[in-house]
């Protein structure tokens, strides 16, 4: 659990030696190559001044289980390869959501009517099920808080836009927890690249 929401974020993979890829392309633009490795802040000075086209060299995989209204706002960032949970061709066995902590912070009456919204959605599910529709058809009455899985690649130039725009306050406070969960991540394996977030 991250902030209060039930959400994992992992890393899966990342570039190898992906600071010095990433080192090795802008030295290329200056036709330093000589330096490499002599200025530990070299990323980051490129960074302060917008030259960020050498971090889109290094790439790094997430797996992230959330809420699927998490994963409609993440996939709106198309700089990325995403492979997300099939509800078409996957039965959802279990009722397994996410619920706000908002909802719960405003009292046992709304904790209650969310719940009772959530088993009455899995009975028509599996309602539906029972009479013979398919999976696909039957997802319709699934709710948005309906836990997903995905797994996302970005580049590091992607990874730093997410952060930036998904950590702010006004983003939706579970996007929030997972950019959040991703920038630490980030800063632990690049912290020339991140360490400014």
């Amino acid at each position: 659990m991250t902030n209060e929401y039930d959400i994992e974020v992992k890393l899966l993979a990342v570039t190898p030696e992906a600071e010095r890829l990433v080192e090795t392309a802008g030295r290329l633009c200056w036709d330093t190559q000589d330096k490499t490795g002599t200025m530990p802040d070299r990323i980051q000075k490129w960074l302060e001044v917008g030259h960020e086209s050498m971090i889109e060299h290094a790439y790094a995989t997430f797996y992230i289980r959330a809420s699927r209204v998490l994963t409609h706002e993440l996939v709106r960032h198309r700089l990325a390869s995403y492979s997300q949970r099939s509800q078409r061709y996957v039965k959802e066995n279990e009722p397994r959501y996410v619920e706000p902590p908002e909802i719960k912070e405003e009292g046992e009456l709304a904790h209650q009517q969310f719940e009772e919204v959530m088993k009455s959605c899995w009975e028509a599910y599996r309602g539906l099920l029972a009479k013979g529709i398919k999976p696909e058809i039957a997802r319709y009455v699934l709710p948005n808080a309906c836990e997903s899985q995905i797994i996302c690649t970005w580049n590091f130039r992607e990874i730093r836009h997410i952060i930036k725009l998904r950590s702010s306050k006004r983003a939706l406070p579970e996007f929030r927890a997972v950019a959040n969960e991703i920038r630490r991540i980030a800063k632990e394996i690049a912290p020339q690249a991140f360490e400014d977030l």
